[in-house]
């Protein structure tokens, strides 16, 4: 059996696909003049098809193999970070990088599929908690530190194509580890219509258990998404943060924060069940939002309070994964994770558009506030269903 550590390094360039938007096309859309609602769009782009990935999931189920795909979309994101670098950031090529955002964004979705398979084909089940949180370490330090490292090399190497180079090189990298795995066996037997059937089939059974229901209605409920997460730089003023603090508390710190998190948690769900072990780390997380409320107003608890904030987020995000792997051994891993994984991105994206909300009608005391009455129903209504899930 395989290290989990090696799909870390796989799951990389997933991660890189939202961090280099993000972050470095996001601080170069401002620097050429364009509105913030247009850096806006392009993160929004580079997040969109996770939450409809389950749409197209068969097809990394049923055609080629894993690895064929892995580096087939492996390649075209090294190809579209390339010309993230090298289009050159301005009103009229705001299209043409769009157009490269969305292309990258659906071409890592079957980075994801790939893997989900490959994890399950040459992991330990023993460590499956582990594999899904290295696997998910591999994804927010793409998100983080890798979105923060394409800036760093755009602004300082002496032209843009050789930021480019280097992005692309690092993401061609990661096809090594796929030299020591195994390829699993293909989904379903005879022809492609006949697998497609067979892949319906076996979501079909799942969600017609009341395990598989309740499972797909726990990845929905408004827990362990982190959505105080991505309004931190928005209010960081209140705690009387500069911008060059934000910046090294939500960038290499929240990298940090987040690797300690995903680790942690893997290792915990191997350890507990898993059900437990996603309860109290969403319960963490809602610790952590109430200590944010009440907290001084200072720098300092900002930077402390935000990091153990973004580390519970990477033990959700762990937990959450190692669950909806645990439900998908018997077959269709990539449409069966996915599904899981998308309705939990759906429950987030409202998530961070409610904590908006309610930041903008209650100030401070309203988003936080908003956030932990959401955790503590969610959390009742999860004790009560959740032992019906998993064992």
């Amino acid at each position: 059996m395989s290290h989990p550590s090696l799909f870390g390094i796989l799951y990389f360039p997933y991660g890189l696909m939202v961090g280099v938007p993000a972050v470095m096309l996001g601080w170069l859309a401002t620097r050429a003049g364009l509105p913030v609602s247009a850096a806006a769009t392009i993160v929004g782009i580079a997040f969109a098809p996770a939450a409809f990935k389950f749409l197209w999931a068969p097809v990394g189920d049923l055609t080629l193999t894993r690895k064929r795909w892995y580096v087939l979309a492996n390649a075209c994101c090294a190809g579209v970070f390339f010309g993230m670098c090298t289009v050159p950031m301005n009103a009229k090529t705001l299209p043409v990088l769009t157009g490269l955002v969305l292309t990258g964004a659906v071409s890592a979705t079957f980075i994801a599929f790939s893997l989900q398979g490959l994890l399950l084909h040459n992991c330990d089940p023993t460590m499956l908690g582990r594999a899904a949180g290295f696997y998910q370490t591999g994804n927010m330090l793409g998100q983080t530190l890798g979105g923060g490292a394409a800036l760093y090399l755009v602004r300082h190497l002496p032209s843009p194509w050789m930021a480019g180079t280097v992005l692309a090189a690092a993401v061609l990298a990661c096809n090594l580890p796929l030299l020591v795995l195994r390829e699993p066996p293909r989904v379903g037997h005879g022809r492609l219509g006949d697998r497609a059937r067979e892949v319906w089939g076996e979501l079909r059974a799942m969600l017609s258990r009341i395990d598989g229901r309740l499972a797909l209605l726990l990845a929905f409920l408004p827990i362990g998404t982190g959505n105080a997460q991505f309004l931190f730089s928005a209010v960081a003023r209140e705690w009387k943060a500069g911008p060059d603090f934000v910046s090294l508390v939500l960038g290499l710190v929240a990298g940090i924060a987040i690797t300690i998190g995903t680790l942690a948690g893997g290792w915990f769900e191997d350890r507990l069940p898993p059900r437990r072990a996603y309860f109290w780390a969403c319960a963490a997380q809602g610790v952590l939002a109430l200590m944010l409320l009440y907290s001084p107003r200072e720098p300092w608890a900002f930077a402390i309070l935000t990091a153990t904030y973004t580390a519970t987020l990477g033990a959700c995000t762990a937990a959450l994964t190692g669950m909806a792997l645990a439900l998908a051994k018997s077959g269709a891993a990539s449409t069966k994770v996915s599904l899981f994984i998308a309705f939990n991105t759906l429950g987030s994206l409202g998530l961070v558009k409610g904590a908006g909300w309610a930041h903008d009608a209650w100030g401070m005391t309203g988003m936080l506030g908003a956030e932990i009455v959401t955790v503590a129903v969610a959390l009742f209504v999860f004790s009560g269903v959740s032992r019906r899930v998993l064992a």
